[in-house]
């Protein structure tokens, strides 16, 4: 399972990532963070607590680390993902932007992002792009403040599965959820 989370905007914005999300973290074998720490103690909290730790470097993340770029690509169970923030995407989470990030300059089936502070599933004619929302439930840009968000990855047998939780009155609740198949996203690159 993948755990993704995205625009903490700690200590600026929110004062942590919700205690019942670092549940779902610990448990991941593999968690991804797609930039706005805004601290760089929670990108190192968030490094140590996972088996296996992504991240990129979102507008908002002014601290020096060697382990945080602009983007990062990885593969997981035969699919090649991208992790980029959106910085500098006009409009924010613009569609054939995203598209052309996650194929023409990553080269990569998944791109998952943030920037926008909303969540979102969506398959284009070339990838999957997802948006986790925000970790904290931030606004910013033409977001407003929402329940926190995140999202997990699971694969089964040859699917792959996109849920978003959202943390609501102090449960996580599902809120939709997405099946793929796995072939068919790899055979959009070719």
């Amino acid at each position: 399972m993948i755990a993704v989370v995205s625009d903490s905007h700690i200590p600026s914005r929110a004062e942590e990532i919700p205690e019942k999300f670092w549940d779902r973290i610990e448990e991941a074998e593999t968690v991804v963070h797609a930039g706005d720490y805004a601290r760089e103690e929670t990108f190192n909290a968030l490094e140590a607590y996972s088996n296996e730790f992504y991240g990129v470097k979102g507008n908002c993340d002014f601290f020096e680390t060697d382990d945080l770029e602009q983007s990062h690509i990885f593969e997981h169970k035969g699919l090649k993902f991208g992790v980029y923030h959106g910085t500098g995407i006009s409009p924010r989470g613009h569609v054939p932007t995203l598209e052309k990030i996650a194929v023409e300059d990553l080269e990569t089936d998944v791109l998952i992002h943030g920037h926008t502070h909303q969540e979102d599933i969506e398959q284009t004619e070339k990838a999957l792009l997802l948006n986790p929302g925000s970790c904290t439930g931030v606004g910013g840009g033409s977001a407003r403040p929402s329940n926190p968000t995140m999202m997990l990855i699971e694969f089964e047998n040859s699917s792959l599965e996109v849920k978003i939780l959202e943390l609501q009155e102090g449960s996580v609740i599902q809120v939709e959820s997405e099946s793929f198949d796995v072939e068919e996203i790899k055979n959009k690159l070719e």
